[in-house]
């Protein structure tokens, strides 16, 4: 963004502000200027893309595919999954993943071998005009190492031949010519080789050929990089392999060997992991037929020495004999707990005791009879004692009954409890042999699964291994390729030159360096050129601009209508000082200055004097740069004329007798005087305050030439006695390093109403950004094109014009 602000309210000059389409527009203005060198430029670039289509080699590219007839990359890996352990024993039906594949076939190994095969590094070149074309193909010779010494270098190695028909003259500068049967060994730095006749000889008899012989390294390399294999579409396995060559029948002998090359190690390397995988089914078949018969004979063993015929049988037996002797023992217990009972009661003496229950399957009927009858007796008893007292002699026969039963009742028990207590203790001895017996149950019963599943792993192992090896064999006989060539290598239309585009990028080149060499004259350029940079480098407001001018006439207005341009720009600078003022009528003082001399500092206030005496102004010149006075001179008057120094020494108080006529009605010139060797301290003194108070009462403009103020302070001094201060920049000669330093005075506010013209502006240098630049302001709109040039044309001449052209360079 420009730094550019308006301090003042002025008719500034417009310069198309920061629209970014004016400044494309100045831009392109400024460029169009200087067409002879743009068209200089296109031509030498197109006079090469000329001579480079004549040398060149057209370039053509080279196109195969290869069809690959498993899973890609994706589905491969799912394949895997599903039945890893299979895929792993079947390699033939292992799926192949395309990515790895196309590594495998841009690999170095396999182009090596293309390289060597095809004998890529060499190759044969004869002149045709200004082309040196490759023979691949038609040869004339062959080119074999007889006894290689050492890697060929980077650049390769040279060999100069002209061709006879029984032999060959090899070129030697150091040496000298040498003659050679084809056939011969030729000893050489890098090798001894031999070069043998073709069927091609006959067109190349008499004619210089180059051979040049390369590391096979650096050739291998080169076409590494220059081949592209690319799966396209993930989905659909088909691989192209692309490539470039200057010589068409090589690119394809190149990709159809490498094709070649690749089933070929495909395939091998296919057949190669199936023999691999035949041969270790192999092996674990034989060690897993042993180790079966090792573990069979363990087996038998084990079943021998702990008399198992069926484990889990004799296992239930066991549980169920425990069952048994557990129940029949549970029976027993019962029958003791009720002999005890019967017991208790047949030892007891009251024969009014009640008779225990007994169970029904006590298991003797003796016993059960006299239970039986105990139990009537004792109902007979209960029926008498209710209607008989107890004492009553009928109770003594029944009592004794009772008595006598008992004792009989007493030693059955007894003898039924002996029998039951010895099978308690027989049934007892058994449950804890089959306690002993079922405890060592689980530890055969371990031992005997650890072995049954040993066998039986080895034995589906073994079964696995016996199928597998039948498949990858039958497999293996008919197994093909898992890639197919669709198309062999076939060469396109010309890759490279393509003469549009050749012709197309030369022109665009010739534009740009050009345009280039325009941009770095101009970065290189320290000179104020444009008024942008004005505008981006300070604040000052520029209060007008001046055309340069070829003429060596210093007062370039006159009072009509001038031959000149600037004329109207000084009227329209005229008009800016007047609002610059604030609208003041009398008294007006003007200084002018710049940083260094030649900036056009007098020639700016002499003309603006003398517009504003056109105008009807009563104007002065001041010519106060007190030591290199100009202005006397543009007006032709004499420099001997007393002055301001001998006004500002004291030597005369009479100011009308130093002014001077300038010639030009209501313009006076008040003219330096002699030079004195202190200007700045006459400067200084209050007498210059007194001359410029008397002709501000005398004149109504007031205009000060004063010394650069990059070189003296006398502009400084003077500024106090001004009202307004104009800085003049001249177009190609002011630095721009002046700028930061004005920057600095206006910032110190040292002068008043301070702003800047830019004089010297050459619209046809192409360094100001405005060509048919137009001047205006209010309701005029602006200038014809006849306030840009002369009223009246020189005369147009040949040399006129080629000076012209040469200018815009």
């Amino acid at each position: 963004m420009s730094k550019q602000q308006t301090q003042i309210t002025t008719l500034a000059l417009p310069a198309g502000g920061n629209d970014p389409s004016s400044n494309l527009s100045i831009l392109i203005k400024k460029y169009l200027y200087h067409w002879p060198l743009f068209v200089v430029g296109v031509v030498l670039a197109l006079t090469a893309a000329y001579f480079y289509l004549k040398l060149a080699k057209p370039v053509y590219p080279i196109v195969a595919t290869l069809e690959f007839k498993t899973p890609t990359a994706s589905s491969a890996s799912l394949t895997v999954n599903q039945s890893s352990t299979e895929q792993q024993l079947d390699p033939i039906d292992k799926p192949v993943i395309v990515e790895n594949e196309i590594e495998v076939m841009k690999s170095k190994k396999l182009i090596y071998q293309v390289v060597d095969n095809l004998q890529l590094w060499v190759s044969y070149y004869q002149k045709d005009g200004l082309r040196s074309v490759d023979l691949y193909g038609r040869n004339p010779v062959k080119f074999q190492f007889v006894k290689k010494h050492e890697n060929v270098g980077p650049a390769g190695q040279v060999i100069d031949v002209i061709l006879n028909t029984n032999s060959f003259i090899l070129k030697n500068k150091i040496e000298g010519d040498k003659t050679y049967n084809y056939g011969s060994p030729v000893a050489t730095s890098f090798g001894t080789w031999k070069l043998d006749a073709t069927d091609d000889l006959q067109g190349s008899i008499g004619k210089d050929l180059k051979i040049i012989v390369q590391d096979p390294d650096l050739v291998t390399d080169g076409y590494q990089g220059g081949i592209k294999v690319e799966l396209e579409n993930k989905d659909a396995p088909f691989v192209n392999l692309t490539s470039t060559d200057q010589v068409p029948q090589r690119g394809k002998d190149i990709l159809n060997s490498l094709l070649a090359l690749y089933l070929q190690y495909a395939m091998e390397d296919k057949n190669k992991l199936s023999q691999k995988t035949l041969k270790f089914i192999d092996f674990r078949l034989d060690s897993l037929k042993k180790e079966l018969n090792s573990i069979e004979a363990q087996f038998e063993q084990y079943k021998s020495s702990n008399n198992i015929t069926d484990i889990n049988a004799q296992a239930q037996s066991y549980r169920d004999l425990q069952l048994a002797n557990t129940r029949s023992l549970n029976d027993i217990n019962l029958q003791l707990s009720i002999l005890n009972s019967l017991e208790r009661y047949a030892n007891s003496s009251q024969n009014s005791q009640k008779m225990p229950a007994i169970n029904a399957n006590l298991g003797d009927p003796t016993l059960v009879v006299l239970y039986d009858r105990l139990t009537q007796l004792h109902l007979d008893r209960q029926k008498l004692l209710a209607t008989t007292p107890e004492a009553n002699p009928l109770f003594i026969p029944i009592d004794k009954q009772i008595v006598t039963l008992k004792n009989d009742f007493k030693d059955k028990i007894g003898i039924i409890k002996s029998s039951l207590l010895a099978q308690k203790k027989q049934i007892e001895s058994v449950g804890t042999g089959v306690r002993s017996d079922l405890k060592m149950i689980p530890g055969q019963d371990k031992e005997y699964s650890s072995l049954k599943r040993l066998q039986e792993t080895k034995e589906n192992v073994y079964k696995f291994l016996l199928e597998k090896h039948e498949q990858v064999a039958l497999r293996y006989a008919s197994s093909i390729s898992d890639s197919e060539i669709v198309d062999d290598a076939h060469a396109g239309k010309v890759k490279w030159p393509i003469v549009p585009l050749v012709y197309g990028l030369a022109f665009i080149i010739g534009l740009g360096a050009a345009a280039g060499l325009l941009f770095a004259r101009e970065s290189f350029n320290d000179l104020i050129t444009s008024r942008k940079q004005i505008e981006d480098e300070t604040e000052i407001p520029i209060l007008g601009e001046l055309s340069y001018q070829t003429t060596d006439k210093q007062i370039v207005v006159t009072e009509g209508r001038s031959k000149f341009a600037i004329g109207e720009q000084f009227r329209v600078l005229r008009t800016n000082l007047y609002h610059l003022h604030g609208n003041s009528d009398k008294g007006r003082v003007t200084l002018f200055t710049s940083s260094v001399s030649g900036e056009g500092k007098s020639f700016v206030s002499s003309n603006l004097a003398v517009t504003l005496a056109y105008a009807g102004r009563k104007s002065i010149i001041l010519e106060m740069d007190l030591r290199k006075p100009k202005v006397s001179i543009s007006f032709g008057l004499s420099p001997d004329n007393p002055g301001i120094s001998d006004y500002l020494a004291e030597l005369t108080d009479d100011v009308k007798r130093l002014i001077q006529p300038s010639g030009i009605p209501g313009l006076d010139i008040l003219s330096c005087g002699p030079i004195q060797p202190n200007p700045s301290e006459l400067l200084e003194k209050d007498r210059l305050d007194q001359l410029i108070e008397k002709l501000k009462e005398m004149y109504d403009d007031v205009v000060i030439d004063s010394p650069p103020i990059h070189l003296v302070t006398d502009a400084l001094i003077i500024s106090r006695v001004a009202d307004a201060s104009l800085y003049v920049v001249r177009q190609g000669y002011t630095h721009k390093y002046e700028l930061e330093f004005v920057n600095g005075i206006n910032e110190a506010n040292r002068f008043p109403k301070f702003t800047i013209v830019f004089n010297g502006i050459n619209k046809d240098s192409g360094g100001y950004g405005g060509y048919g630049y137009g001047y205006g302001y209010g309701g005029y709109g602006g200038y014809s094109n006849s306030y840009n040039s002369y009223a009246t044309k020189e005369k147009t001449t040949f040399r006129s014009v080629m000076k012209g052209v040469l200018s815009r360079f």
